[in-house]
């Protein structure tokens, strides 16, 4: 009779809540079992799902997005829809996802683990914040907590940074697959290699060490790129709470999540450039492939051969050399396309999920007790 009356209670609750913030009334046996997993493990699972989603719709302009980088071809928005078409012709619709599955088996750990640190680094500092400076904890309940609850904009760029850092390092290896997956085509091919085929591929070239060919202008680009996105995310959020005195609706969410990956990848984006270029060297002429040559409409004469892989200062001053400092910013309009969609859906799902997955001292350690109170 006491749980009754207190569903009772939690429906009448939320019933005049807002739909983004009205909680389930009822929770299955799943969703108690995943509750008592390891706060860790549950950011993992929460960050996974958000990055193989966020993937998957952004693909085909990934694909073809990487195609032009690691070609001599000038870049023109006008021309996606052509390439897109060329890809179809040749390869079928579903080339335009060519690569997808070594994403999906990369991006499920990389996003997992780099949500899971950048929490785990967030909770680590805001509890240093509660031990550190009682004040705060006074004015949990004023709206002048709002205004300082949460991550500094150096603590959320440093915690940004090492998220990044370490989630390239546990997966670098199936990013460097997924690229090379990306130029290949089903045909003109006398043996179709695949996922498994392209790593065996590198390690035998190379060793561990052709696991791991252009980690160096990854992580330098990383660290700018996962710091900054990060960082204008986490401090976007609060700006937000602080000024409609409640915790964000999903379209807020979605908008901060897509202005700090428009940023974040505009200022990481000649890194991304460097990196495809070394991930495919060697793979395919010209630092492309015929994949590259049939797709952008380029004659198979003008990709050139197959050459070895270069450091990362050589192939930026190739680079150079090829198409000037512009090429270094190749492509980067299309980024401006995928990488807000992408971002928006990633940490808006994150969030989401991991809201819906966490207790309520993990809540309250989250939210001031003036926005737990209007969200309850």
């Amino acid at each position: 009779m006491a749980a009754q009356n207190k569903d009772e209670q939690i429906s009448n609750d939320t019933r005049d809540l807002p739909s983004h913030q009205q909680r389930p009334t009822t929770r299955t046996k799943f969703h108690d079992d995943v509750t008592k997993l390891p706060k860790e493990v549950r950011n993992i699972l929460a960050g996974g799902i958000a990055g193989m989603v966020a993937k998957t719709v952004v693909a085909p302009l990934e694909r073809i997005k990487i195609l032009y980088q690691v070609s001599a071809e000038k870049f023109t928005l006008r021309r996606v829809p052509v390439v897109a078409m060329n890809i179809i012709r040749h390869e079928g619709p579903t080339a335009l996802w060519r690569g997808n599955t070594a994403t999906m088996l990369r991006v499920f750990p990389y996003s997992g683990i780099q949500f899971m640190v950048f929490d785990r680094c967030k909770t680590y500092l805001l509890r240093e914040h509660e031990q550190r400076d009682q004040v705060l904890v006074r004015r949990r309940n004023t709206d002048q907590a709002i205004k300082l609850f949460g991550l500094s904009p150096l603590e959320s760029l440093l915690s940004g940074m090492i998220a990044g850092a370490v989630s390239v390092l546990c997966t670098y290896p199936l990013d460097l697959t997924r690229a090379q997956l990306a130029l290949y085509k089903t045909h003109r091919h006398a043996k179709n290699i695949g996922f498994i085929g392209v790593i065996k591929h590198n390690y035998g070239k190379g060793g561990v060490r052709g696991l791991f060919r252009g980690l160096t202008p990854t992580i330098l680009g990383i660290l700018p790129y996962s710091g900054i996105a990060f960082a204008l995310n986490e401090q976007g959020k609060r700006q937000v709470q602080s000024w409609r005195k409640r915790d964000l609706t999903t379209i807020e969410r979605m908008q901060c999540g897509a202005l700090s990956g428009l940023f974040a990848q505009t200022c990481a984006y000649p890194f991304e450039v460097t990196r495809r270029r070394m991930q495919t060297i060697g793979v395919a002429p010209l630092a492309g492939s015929e994949a590259a040559t049939s797709a952008l409409g380029l004659n198979s004469g003008e990709a050139g051969t197959v050459r070895k892989p270069r450091s990362m200062l050589g192939t930026m001053r190739e680079l150079y050399r090829e198409q000037g400092a512009r090429g270094f910013v190749k492509g980067v309009t299309m980024n401006w396309m995928r990488g807000p969609v992408a971002f928006s859906i990633s940490f808006t799902i994150f969030d989401v999920i991991q809201g819906l997955l966490e207790t309520e001292s993990e809540r309250a350690l989250r939210l001031p007790s003036k926005l737990r109170e209007k969200k309850q």
